[in-house]
């Protein structure tokens, strides 16, 4: 079967196109906010929240995949693709749960602007061709993609985490701002 690699050079070409938090906001400008223009502040959050949306729709993409994957993997000994597809809506409802409420995020998951931008990166990682049959000498082609799927969600969970703790500074940096009247909420409005 020809598709993804196993290692982490796979991983890293399927996600060079994707925003870097590090790119958008380094970790240095993220301890010396406050040296930043509130313009410029507010542009950076919205360029980390459009980041944000397009990695969170780019997993949930990636993990759609991988729910049927798993799924393929649990009915291994006679895969049966009506089976599968009969399971399909209990396979992509969705039963996650946050175990800390303080670390909930919306579960709402937005469609971004360039979402075809997103979608592509996970059909580099796999295509529907690149899906091994079921049959048992496919069996462990299927298992190493259901990993380097795991990997690539791994490191989006990682991005996406690195972004929130970008929005997270830069919104309280713009809240004390204005809280302390450095910045004024009516220039957001003229």
């Amino acid at each position: 079967m020809s598709g993804p690699g196993t290692g982490a050079n796979e991983v890293d070409a399927a996600l060079v196109d994707l925003p870097s938090p590090e790119a958008l906001l380094s970790e240095a400008a993220l301890e010396q906010l406050d040296t930043l223009d509130t313009d410029d502040l507010r542009r950076i959050r919205s360029e980390c929240e459009a980041a944000e949306e397009g990695i969170s729709y780019a997993r949930r993409l990636l993990q759609g995949r991988l729910d049927i994957l798993r799924a393929a993997l649990d009915q291994s000994e006679h895969p049966d693709a009506g089976q599968l597809l009969a399971a399909l809506p209990a396979i992509m409802a969705d039963q996650g749960h946050v175990s800390d409420p303080a670390q909930a995020r919306s579960l709402r998951v937005r469609v971004p602007a360039d979402a075809e931008r997103y979608a592509a990166v996970i059909d580099a990682v796999i295509t529907e061709d690149e899906v091994p049959e079921g049959t048992d000498s496919d069996l462990s082609d299927l298992e190493r993609v259901v990993g380097v799927l795991t990997q690539v969600e791994h490191e989006l969970s990682a991005r996406r985490r690195a972004l929130f703790a970008r929005i997270d500074g830069l919104r309280a940096e713009l809240l004390a701002r204005y809280k302390d009247g450095r910045a004024d909420v009516r220039d957001l409005l003229g």
